[in-house]
């Protein structure tokens, strides 16, 4: 291999995940739940659970 060392060897890596969650203040009950990368904020989910219930005037 011409002198050069290859790794074969996967590192085990964590992907850290949140759980985004829209609960009814009243009874307690979760209304929506959405997982995301570590990296997606709340406005961002927030954004696609709204989407469909815009409608054009």
């Amino acid at each position: 291999m011409n002198g050069k060392h290859v790794n074969t060897i996967k590192e085990n890596r964590c992907i850290w995940l949140k759980l985004h969650l829209a609960v009814d203040v009243y009874t307690h009950e979760v209304i929506l739940a959405e997982v995301s990368l570590v990296f997606v904020g709340d406005n961002e989910v927030l954004l696609i659970w709204i989407n469909p219930l815009q409608r054009k005037i």
